[in-house]
């Protein structure tokens, strides 16, 4: 009788924990695809609005070589309503036709106010002039106040978009007004749809818009209570509707709304899945938070797409789990007939070990000192023929398994007179995964559970191996923080470098240091070689800096052909002198092809009450002047 009741506890624990690791094993999976989601669609977010930054760019400098534009934009400041008009109808004749060119690169908006932020003519709304615009869109009001350029996510009286605005100075160099080129939102909603192949749109919140829907061109534009969130509107549109929307119709939404809202308030980028009644299938879900001028998240874009993958995840644990429920049962059923002889009790044994062998996972009970039972996975893992003891003069000689690594349990990090059994009970169960060599002299990775048996000296142990898992996330963070081009560190890696050291600096009082620094003329190089010989040029640059550099030091591709450096414990004056070396080293060097390659370079140093935007907006003022001033320059404020 004792024997069965051992037996039967043994058998409840396994089914319990088999459960356990099973559930705890197809989260992990599922975590890994949805980060993989979140990553990739905030990479071509990131791609986007560097395109549109840089096309921005582009038609603001070729606009101010149209021939008289400035001087007409100089007169209109003073002039007369009636004198406006002919000044308004000739910068037409000059705007038009570039006007229609631009377009065809996304272009919304194409406007010009004066300084006293009214505008003055409006290239896609040509008979709308006259109003003004200061308590309505806060980049005029700071592009002519500051008489810097400014760029991000801007509501307007109706809607909402991609602003990018550029002060603009005469030949006097006078201030004379300010300009914008805009994307709208629905632009980078089709292209995430085209380039991921799924759906994307943009949720805003409530109250960003005095009214909720307006005529354009004769169409309806409405804003729509969306599905996700209560405080979010989404425009409606051909794309995106409330009918056609699954999730309006989710018997589940209240659950699902109040997932979303707990992880919106966080204002971090998150994905999680759902079901999709219409169609029968996993839909994950994923968002990513959109600042406006003021650094705050007032909107976010959303994708929905489809797995197959989740699906596959779900099902496979769940007939796992019914497999060993019913196994558990008919070795329940087998018990309770009795055990009437020797033969059948050993026969037991053989089938209660015929299902231990089958599962994947490796099952041991043990008092710590010696394994007392095994089943062939250990064996197979350790290759041993036969259970075997350990050295007795250890004082936790199971440990003698367990590698000494970062981010494993090992021997190393018991306390004084502590037990094994309480260094995992007081480790988070994301955390409790211990690391073995195989026969091969590999490490493998395992997730440990443990749990005492009716015998008070015993417990049972069960690893499940988890390399595959583990090596996937690793490989995931990699991807997301390297890129992929030059293999340095990306955008999204250096916010995170750049927020830490800012922390370091301000605790510590410590000197911090940043370059910008950007390919000069580098469209030059894709139009006359082509983008795989401008991809060359960037490739060797990044070597060469890399050659030269501390290993203290952070250096990450921002975006096209503008890279940064993080340059720590360094001054200002130390930082332009790197800089000097970093520009000469890049200067002497030649591509086969494209021949000599300069670049410019902006350095500033860390400022009590600086935060991340102010101190890179001060980085980036001064590669503005030192491409303002020649080129091939280093300059610093």
């Amino acid at each position: 009788m004792k024997i069965k009741l051992i037996l039967l506890s043994l058998l409840f624990i396994i089914n319990v924990f088999n459960y356990s690791i099973i559930q705890i094993n197809a989260k992990d999976k599922i975590e890994i695809v949805l980060q993989e989601k979140q990553n990739t669609l905030h990479t071509h977010y990131q791609v986007l609005s560097h395109m549109q930054k840089t096309t921005a760019s582009t038609i603001y400098q070729s606009t101010l070589e149209v021939p008289g534009l400035l001087q007409i934009l100089t007169e209109a400041n003073t002039a007369t309503n009636e004198r406006k008009k002919t000044l308004r109808k000739s910068l037409h004749k000059l705007i038009e036709k570039k006007y229609e060119i631009v377009k065809e690169k996304g272009i919304l908006q194409y406007q010009f106010v004066l300084l006293n932020n009214e505008s003055f003519y409006r290239a896609h709304k040509p008979n709308k002039f006259g109003d003004n615009l200061t308590d309505i869109r806060m980049d005029f009001k700071y592009a002519n106040e500051t008489q810097e350029p400014i760029s991000g996510l801007v509501q307007g009286k109706f809607t909402h978009g991609f602003r990018n605005t550029f002060p603009l100075f005469n030949a006097q160099n006078k201030h004379i007004g300010a300009m914008e080129i805009s994307f709208s939102s629905d632009s980078i909603q089709s292209y995430l749809s085209k380039l991921n192949k799924v759906h994307s749109h943009f949720l805003v919140a409530k109250g960003v818009f005095k009214v909720t829907s307006y005529t354009d061109n004769n169409a309806l534009i409405k804003y729509a209570q969306s599905a996700e969130h209560k405080s979010y509107l989404f425009l409606a549109n051909k794309l995106h509707t409330e009918e056609n929307c699954f999730l309006q119709n989710c018997e589940e939404l209240d659950s699902i709304r109040a997932t979303i809202s707990a992880k919106v308030a966080l204002l971090q980028s998150f994905s999680l899945y759902v079901d999709n009644p219409t169609t029968n299938s996993i839909e994950i879900i994923s968002f990513i938070p959109i600042k406006n001028m003021e650094n705050k998240v007032n909107a976010w874009i959303v994708s929905y797409q489809s797995s197959s993958l989740i699906e596959s995840i779900l099902f496979n644990s769940l007939v796992l789990y019914i497999i060993s429920a019913l196994l558990s049962i008919v070795i329940i059923s087998f018990l309770f007939r009795g055990i009437s002889s020797k033969q059948k009790t050993e026969e037991q044994h053989k089938f209660v070990n015929d299902i231990l062998n089958a599962t994947d996972n490796i099952m041991f009970i043990t008092d710590f000192k010696e394994i007392k039972f095994a089943n062939e996975k250990l064996q197979e893992l350790l290759h041993i023929s036969e259970v075997q003891h350990f050295d007795e003069k250890n004082s936790h000689p199971l440990l003698q398994l367990f590698q000494e690594e970062e981010g494993y349990l090992h021997q190393g990090l018991l306390k004084e007179s502590e037990s094994f059994v309480s260094l995992v009970t007081r480790t988070a169960q994301e955390n409790r995964i211990v690391s073995i060599i195989d026969e091969h002299f590999e490490a493998k990775a395992f997730k440990i559970s443990i749990t005492k048996t009716q015998d008070k000296e015993n417990y049972l142990i069960t690893l499940s191996d988890i390399t595959k898992i583990r090596a996937q996330q690793v490989k995931a963070q990699e991807r997301a923080s390297i890129d992929r081009l030059t293999q340095i560190y990306n955008r999204h890696k250096f916010d995170e470098i750049f927020t830490q050291e800012i922390e370091y600096t301000k605790r510590y009082n410590t000197p911090l240091s940043l370059a910008v620094l950007d390919v000069d003329k580098f469209k030059d190089f894709n139009d006359r070689y082509g983008h795989l010989i401008g991809d060359e040029v960037l490739i060797a640059l990044t070597q060469t800096i890399q050659a030269e550099m501390r290993d203290t030091d952070t250096f990450a591709r921002w975006g096209g052909e503008e890279f940064v450096i993080l340059f720590k414990n360094t001054s200002v004056d130390n930082a332009q002198i790197a800089a000097n070396k970093f520009k000469e080293s890049i200067e002497n060097s030649t591509h086969s092809i494209a021949g000599k390659v300069t670049a410019s370079f902006g350095v500033t140093e860390f400022e009590d009450g600086d935060t991340t935007e102010t101190f890179f907006k001060r980085c980036d003022t001064a590669l503005y002047r030192a491409k303002k001033n020649g080129r091939n320059r280093v300059e610093i404020l």
